[in-house]
């Protein structure tokens, strides 16, 4: 089982890398290829201006051969190049390098010539959890508000995530400001029938239960105080927000607030997507390129 996010790197470093093609490559995406071509974690191929690409090597001192370039300026043409090579074999992984994301995803879940499946489209969030172990957040940058059908898709993703990094029953935290079903609060209701749904083994492969308040999905402390008696509360591995804006203010405060490091995955598409901020880490950035890594089958 990965436990945290330096193991997962260590692990992927032994393994054959993989070949990351990046659409849109001409800015601090070559140097995030550099370091993560030197610490033998993946290959790269950089699609994008040329005259750029070779002005960022030079200006960086980064040879030439380390990475095939691919001479394609146009950010719709990168993306769906990107994504063909993919489909085609030629790379394993695409990733979003400097362009628009609506540009980038566009080409991703064309129905014809992308990556869709029939899955949903979601993005987690990894992290060194309060439990001395991986915990994964969701969905912080796709689904802006779903449904409960949607809901239910997300956390299929994340329950897929958790057990390729060898979580075998991922516990599942819904959650919410409150601990109980309020006709008032919708989001509430919706966990309620998620949680129903996982027991009729609707969803699973996973123990699901919300809602429960962050401090009580991850510290049993807080949930024995409340009285709450759950198979979950205070273990959850996996924190599904009930909508993006709760997910991604999350998520940004585990790293502006507890320093801690992060990954983010792409998942239900039929490889692992790479989308990062232009304001993460550097590092963050690796742990990023590792985990999708360690996903792609």
């Amino acid at each position: 089982m990965i436990t945290s996010l330096s193991q997962l790197v260590e692990h992927i470093k032994q393994q054959q890398p993989k070949r990351i093609v990046i659409a849109g490559a001409e800015q601090e995406e070559l140097l995030l290829a550099n370091q993560a071509y030197s610490q033998g974690l993946a290959t790269f191929v950089l699609i994008g201006d040329r005259h750029k690409i070779q002005e960022m090597m030079q200006k960086n001192n980064l040879s030439e051969d380390l990475f095939e370039v691919i001479d394609e300026p146009n950010q719709d043409m990168a993306a769906r190049l990107a994504v063909k090579m993919v489909i085609e074999g030629d790379a394993d992984i695409p990733m979003k390098g400097t362009m628009h994301t609506s540009t980038f995803l566009k080409a991703v879940l064309d129905k014809n010539h992308g990556l869709a499946t029939n899955m949903r489209i979601s993005q987690i969030t990894i992290f060194d959890g309060y439990n001395k172990t991986l915990q994964f957040l969701t969905d912080c940058a796709i689904n802006i508000k779903p449904d409960l059908k949607e809901k239910k898709s997300i956390i299929e993703n994340a329950v897929f995530v958790a057990k390729k990094m060898g979580y075998s029953m991922p516990l599942v935290a819904l959650i919410g400001s409150i601990e109980t079903v309020s006709e008032s609060m919708p989001d509430t209701l919706d966990s309620a029938v998620l949680t129903q749904m996982n027991r009729r083994k609707q969803i699973k492969d996973c123990i699901v239960d919300g809602p429960l308040s962050l401090d009580n999905a991850i510290c049993q402390d807080a949930a024995k105080q409340k009285g709450i008696e759950s198979p979950v509360a205070g273990k959850a591995d996996i924190l599904v927000a009930a909508e993006l804006q709760v997910a991604n203010t999350f998520s940004k405060a585990l790293h502006y607030y507890a320093k801690l490091d992060t990954a983010s995955v792409i998942v239900g598409t039929a490889s692992p997507i790479i989308m990062t901020s232009r304001t993460d880490e550097l590092k963050n950035k690796i742990f990023s390129i590792a985990a999708s890594c360690y996903l792609h089958h």
